[in-house]
């Protein structure tokens, strides 16, 4: 499988990894996802490209087949609270979309065995963006 390359910042990194190291079993979803941190390009939170999706960014997406993108707002686990358009970065859409820049698309497995496809329409909001490194 093809991947495109992601980026992320140091900030998000270590937040994600404390929070996996802290699980008792990792779902093939975090493997997926520890997968991904390791292979990313990891960057200052200042210097996240202004089209990336990062932690707490709310995002344009589409996932095949659909053509309606929808909007969502990427959380962590302890931040997820089932609000319209929340993704938990644990939920395999979560997972894929992070570190990837408008435009770029990524197949993911799904728990189900089929892979989704995920395109990234539009980055509307991002906390480095706005200079929020919190």
């Amino acid at each position: 499988m093809n991947k495109p390359s992601i980026i992320v910042s140091e900030q998000d990194l270590h937040r994600l990894e404390t929070m996996l190291e802290h699980q008792s079993k990792l779902t093939p979803t975090m493997e997926h996802l520890e997968d991904e941190l390791a292979r990313a390009e990891v960057v200052a939170p200042q210097d996240v490209p202004t089209n990336v999706v990062s932690m707490n960014a709310k995002v344009l997406i589409t996932i095949a087949p659909s053509i309606e993108p929808t909007e969502i707002t990427l959380v962590y686990p302890h931040d997820f609270r089932g609000d319209k358009g929340q993704v938990n970065v644990l939920a395999p859409v979560g997972a894929a979309i992070l570190g990837l820049a408008e435009g770029q698309e990524i197949e993911w497995p799904q728990p189900d065995g089929h892979i989704m496809k995920v395109k990234i329409e539009r980055v509307l909001y991002q906390p480095e963006r706005e200079g929020d490194y919190l």
